[in-house]
Formats: C-alpha cells, sequence, structure tokens
C-alpha cells in the first residue's frame, strides 16, 4: 500500500487495539473527513432502545420513497474530499442498492466498516465484492447466539466481521457468555455503552462492563445531556451525517435535536440552524470551513468520538 489505509489495517489488528488508536486517527490515516452515511432508516427489527426505529421512527422523516439511490450516492460522493465512510441506518441491507453504493464508492474513499444485524440471507450479503469490515450487532431480542453465530461463521470467508452489543441491562447479565461464545469462535466483541436520556448505570453494573468495555468508552464521563457550555466543534467540518434523501446535519445528535420528540425538550427555546447544512445533491453544497458553536449536549457517543470538541474560552486563548 502507498499509504496507511484503515479498511485494509483493521483486517490485521486486534479489536482494541484499534479502539485505543481511535483518537489518532486523523494524525495517522489521510482520511481527514468521517462521513455517517444513512442509505435507509427502514430495518426489519424492533430493538426497544433503538431511537431510530422504535422510539422514534425516522422513517417519518425520511421514507422509503424519499432514498437515495446507489448510483446517486455514488455521484454525490464524489463532491466530497477523501473520507473515511462507515455505513448505518436503519439496517443498511434491506437497503436494495447497498451493493451498487459500497462496489462503486469513489476510489478516493475509505469504507471503515457496515453495521448490520446479519438478518438478510447470505446471498444478500456476497453481493458485496470487497472484503469489507462488518459490524455485525447482535440483538437478542429478535435472534439467539446459536443462530448469530452461525451466520457469522458463513459470512467470514467474506468479510472481516466484528460482533457488536449494546450494554443494556439485560445484556448485561450475559455478556459473559457471549464474549466466552464469541472468543472461542475466534470472534472479537466490543461492547457499547447503553446510552439514553436519564438512564445511569448503578455502581454493580458498571464493574460488570469495564470488564468488557474499549478504551474508547468512558461511561461515566463521554456523555453529559446537562452540558450547555457553549463549546466549539468541528462537526460540519470534518465529521458529517447524511439522511437517506441526502440531508446534510453537522452531527447525528443535531439531526435528533432537529427532528426527534425524544430531545424535544432538551432543545427547546434554542437555536439549533447550525446543525443542519445543505442537501449533499445541491449545486452549492459545501462542508463547513470553521468549527461551529454550540451550546447543546452531545446526545450520541459517535459523534463526540469522531469530532474535535474544545471549550470555547479555551479556544479563543490558543
Amino acid at each position: 500500500m502507498s499509504k496507511l489505509d484503515l479498511i485494509e489495517l483493521q483486517r490485521f489488528i486486534p479489536a482494541r487495539v484499534k479502539y485505543t488508536l481511535k483518537p489518532y486517527y486523523r494524525k495517522i490515516f489521510s482520511n481527514k473527513l468521517v462521513v455517517l452515511l444513512n442509505p435507509t432508516w427502514r430495518c426489519n427489527y424492533r430493538c426497544s432502545y433503538c431511537c431510530i426505529v422504535t422510539k422514534f421512527a425516522y422513517t417519518s422523516v425520511v421514507p422509503k420513497a424519499g432514498e437515495r439511490s446507489g448510483e446517486e450516492w455514488v455521484q454525490g460522493l464524489e463532491k466530497l474530499p477523501p473520507a473515511a465512510v462507515y455505513i448505518c441506518g436503519g439496517e443498511p441491507f434491506v437497503y436494495a442498492d447497498i451493493p451498487v453504493l459500497v462496489n462503486r464508492l469513489p476510489e478516493k474513499h475509505s469504507l471503515i466498516g457496515i453495521v448490520t444485524n446479519l438478518s438478510q440471507p447470505a446471498s444478500v450479503y456476497r453481493k458485496i465484492e470487497k472484503r469489507i469490515h462488518l459490524n455485525a450487532s447482535f440483538h437478542r431480542e429478535h435472534t439467539n447466539g446459536e443462530e448469530f453465530l452461525a451466520k457469522i461463521k458463513e459470512l467470514s470467508p467474506h468479510f472481516h466481521i466484528q460482533v457488536n452489543i449494546v450494554a443494556t441491562p439485560e445484556n448485561l447479565l450475559v455478556l459473559e457468555q457471549i464474549s466466552d461464545e464469541l472468543a472461542t469462535a475466534g470472534v472479537d466483541l466490543h461492547v457499547d455503552p447503553y446510552v439514553d436520556i436519564g438512564f445511569h448505570y448503578s455502581p454493580d453494573q458498571l464493574n460488570i462492563l469495564h470488564r468488557y468495555i474499549t478504551p474508547d468508552r468512558k461511561p461515566e464521563t463521554q456523555l453529559d445531556f446537562d452540558d450547555y457550555s457553549p463549546k466549539l466543534c468541528s462537526a460540519g467540518r470534518n465529521y458529517v451525517n447524511f439522511a437517506p434523501d441526502g440531508s446534510a446535519y453537522t452531527c447525528q445528535g443535531g439531526m435528533n435535536y432537529l427532528h426527534s420528540p425524544l430531545h424535544a425538550g432538551m432543545a427547546e427555546g434554542r437555536e439549533l440552524g447550525h446543525f443542519r447544512l445543505k442537501n449533499l445533491f445541491d449545486e452549492d453544497f459545501r462542508l463547513n470551513t470553521e468549527d461551529v458553536l454550540c451550546s447543546m449536549p452531545c446526545n450520541i457517543a459517535c459523534d463526540r468520538d469522531s469530532t474535535i470538541i474544545r471549550p470555547k474560552k479555551l479556544a479563543r486563548s490558543s
């Protein structure tokens, strides 16, 4: 390789090493822009803890009829500078054009992964012609460990697969069993803390969680839903979130503040226009050239992971 490429490197480094390096990605890799791409918000699961499908149906914002085609995404992404693209949703593999989007992704971009619940037939996944990284989300409300592991084994010859699970209170009770079964099968497990307004882990739950959590996750301090202090944030400049119709937001959290009633009380009476960029398919679409001043709490963990956030006073004095 002429340059370090994350999609290639992550096939060979352990998960814990990858997540330890996460804060330094922009210094190590050439792709300075991180793109969170949602080709669909549709999903065949209805997980009780999902804020995209169950708690608030984002398909009411962009339904199937409003989704862009794979060909449109390929052309639209040509507008962007070299980016690390992560595809999520919804369930991306219920979007029929996912093979077009992935197989024809402009070469200047790196696809760092696709999140999927692995529920679709293997033939659907095999339409992807590249050995890409799949973040396989294990949702115990809809599948059991035996079925899930069987699908991983079936797809492993074609993809690099890591399992992700949300550490809800129910899942915490079986993390040890899940971790042991996956380790026996040679599969890495990544545990995400459960994030929700008003939810806090008990000390006993935190003790369990910290046995499995990676260094990039700090559930006690990572998200503060009461942090209304003014902050300079790079979202919209080196991190951008695209909805299925191409609408662009500085971050997933900002999109929540603009659309989701779950966050309406937090956002009431506050200026939220800075969260919305133009549509990727507008002729005059541009990323921000400067950090934005934001006083809203970060309500999505991936936003804080992928942006540079500084207190306003410190930023001015530096």
